[in-house]
């Protein structure tokens, strides 16, 4: 159904970091208005609707849906939760923009997208950087043929947000660095190569089942391949490079919010002493596109978006199932030195 007036009622659930980001960017995203905030704390989500400008705050998930004047949602809880909430969400006649992962399995995602399509709402997992106009000239040149064709891809998406034993990660709560991190260089890949053929993972997981860093080759045919890592206990620098029969292109740190990439090509001589920097300025934290995308796209009465479908999320996360059945799973936490 389209919406007859110019603006879509925003709610953002969470009251964390990344909603932070998402309510300053919302009130820099055309057709968007920053309507209410949910969490379960009365007096945070009292504070955060205030300090940002929000109209209503709620408590209660449940209460919030029944608001008939809360169109969209941005869940931003942790990634156990997300399947749940989008398809009460969905259920309860409101569009959802879900925080990646949008769920913690390929399984749970088609779940989502099946709800969606009963419901005839927009449903779409925040894929930001596909969104960013860096990363989409990136790719767009690329698969131009401006480094000839594309033979390897290169993504990591390390940073040690804590310790090993960290105690806010459970499994419980789907922590994961393959779900948060991963699922970066793993989009950068299918994005420049496509489904690889044959997958070989490795990693280091702990005894509750959270894993904390992964390193990943697709291997496809001809020859050409991805090497891909995430962690988020230790440093792997979170850069990004894809490499073809005529120059190759780098995305400095971090590669999935970037303003800037550079292109090497022609001769040997030429690629290894010229360069062509291509920049664009960010708009707010970095979502504004994202989240005017998936305003228009509300706006338009549409169920999906074409940048980033909900068949691409379920590809995605099959991809990302197959790495975790790879990846070696003797736990190889046992005590953190001192």
């Amino acid at each position: 159904m389209t919406i007859q007036r110019a603006e879509v009622n925003w709610a953002v659930v969470g009251t964390g970091f990344v909603s932070q980001c998402i309510a300053e960017d919302l009130r820099l995203t055309s057709g968007a208005r920053r309507y209410a905030v949910c969490s379960r704390s009365a007096e945070r989500a009292q504070l955060f609707a205030a300090e940002r400008g929000f109209t209503r705050a709620y408590a209660s998930f449940r209460t919030m849906l029944s608001d008939p004047s809360v169109e969209a949602v941005y869940i931003a809880t942790p990634h156990a939760t997300h399947a749940a909430l989008a398809i009460a969400a969905l259920e309860a006649g409101k569009h959802v923009l879900i925080e990646k992962p949008m769920a913690l399995d390929a399984a749970e995602a088609r779940r989502i997208r099946d709800v969606a399509t009963a419901r005839r709402r927009f449903a779409m997992e925040a894929m930001w950087m596909r969104f960013n106009p860096v990363y989409r000239e990136l790719v767009g040149s690329a698969r131009a043929g401006t480094i000839g064709e594309i033979r390897s891809v290169r993504a990591s998406f390390g940073l040690p947000f804590g310790s090993a034993l960290s105690g806010q990660w459970t499994a419980q709560r789907g922590s994961s660095t393959l779900l948060d991190q991963g699922v970066y260089p793993v989009t950068f890949a299918l994005d420049l190569l496509g489904r690889p053929t044959r997958i070989r993972a490795g990693g280091r997981v702990r005894e509750d089942g959270v894993d904390l860093t992964e390193h990943i080759t697709f291997e496809y045919d001809g020859g050409r391949f991805a090497q891909l890592s995430a962690s988020m206990i230790e440093y792997i620098e979170p850069t990004a490079s894809v490499s073809g029969t005529d120059g190759w292109m780098t995305i400095p740190a971090p590669f999935w919010a970037a303003t800037e990439f550079e292109i090497h090509a022609g001769g040997i001589a030429r690629a290894l002493g010229e360069s062509n920097r291509i920049r664009f300025e960010r708009q707010g934290n970095g979502y504004v596109p994202m989240l005017e995308a998936a305003t228009d796209a509300i706006l338009d009465g549409q169920t999906g978006h074409a940048l980033h479908s909900l068949s691409d999320t379920i590809t995605t996360l099959s991809l990302i199932d197959a790495i975790r059945g790879a990846v070696n799973t003797t736990p190889a936490i046992e005590e953190e030195t001192r």
